[in-house]
């Protein structure tokens, strides 16, 4: 097989598993958007963490981010980082992904195209490139300006349609590095959501019934629902933290914040009547029994 994209090659194991009832993954997004060793230390803990899982998830995503500024050497450390994983995994790309010049050729060259799919049971995966900026170009062209942040490019839209459209399974889950806008939900931070191609995207996902868009970008984790859609943010996983949000401490016992400045991964579960349910797995916390559910 030497020679096949690497995320070819991990769909195809997913694929292949026997896999009946819930649909159970596990996400996070900002591990590595540069070289920071505390950020290497946090997203190993991480790993570790999720390939203790019991039952173990049938996948890991990591949502972007993960070897800026996208030069092999980065993509060769992070893969490094994964061998400790034993359950199929795949990545999405992000846009500290595409900060050098050739960022789009090495990951493609490596982990195969920016947008693919996949199906897990009774669920179809659809993995798009979200970021509207250019190779090279970290300020992004038009990122936080009147326009709004660029999102999701047309052909990138006209693939998530098609493969959508295409799906067999009942139900659809996109994964993608940046989350739309939604109203400025992300205040302080409303440029962490795309503006522009926003109302085509929603209407997509809106159509093809998708009950959840797992994303990242945003340093923190945060969980919302709208019209029936749950938007998971998971962008802690080890890059940085947003000052701005609060940490975990909630009344109560098994809830997570809305918002959470946490280095974690998210686990959810997908129904066969496609109800969502999800747990933010902290770093370090070696209980499971204190994952806090959404």
């Amino acid at each position: 097989m030497a020679g096949v994209p690497r995320n070819q090659l991990m769909v195809e194991r997913i694929e292949a598993a026997p896999l009946d009832g819930v649909v159970r993954f596990a996400f996070a997004g900002d591990s590595g958007a540069w070289w920071d060793p505390t950020a290497d230390a946090i997203y190993s803990a991480l790993v570790e963490q999720v390939a203790g899982l019991d039952p173990a998830p049938a996948f890991f995503v990591n949502l972007g981010d993960f070897a800026g500024p996208g030069t092999p050497d980065r993509h060769d450390h992070y893969l490094r980082q994964m061998e400790a994983l034993p359950i199929p995994n795949v990545c999405v790309v992000g846009n500290h992904d595409l900060d050098d010049l050739n960022g789009p050729d090495v990951f493609e060259r490596i982990h195969g195209p920016m947008n693919f799919d996949f199906a897990c049971g009774h669920t179809r995966f659809v993995a798009i490139h979200a970021e509207g900026g250019e190779p090279g170009r970290a300020d992004f062209p038009g990122y936080g300006t009147a326009d709004g942040t660029r999102g999701p490019r047309q052909r990138d839209l006209a693939f998530l349609d098609e493969r959508l459209s295409a799906a067999p399974e009942p139900n659809r889950v996109v994964l993608m590095h940046q989350p739309p806008y939604l109203d400025g939900h992300y205040a302080p931070h409303p440029d962490w959501g795309f503006k522009r191609g926003e109302t085509e995207f929603l209407e997509i996902i809106r159509r093809h019934g998708v009950t959840l868009v797992c994303c990242a970008h945003g340093l923190a984790f945060d969980h919302t629902v709208r019209e029936g859609v749950h938007f998971v943010m998971s962008g802690g996983g080890g890059t940085g933290l947003c000052s701005h949000m609060r940490g975990v401490c909630t009344e109560g016992d098994a809830h997570s914040e809305d918002r959470g400045a946490l280095f974690h991964t998210v686990v959810v579960e997908v129904a066969e009547d496609g109800g969502v349910a999800g747990r933010v797995l902290q770093a370090f916390d070696r209980e499971e029994a204190k994952l806090r559910r959404f």
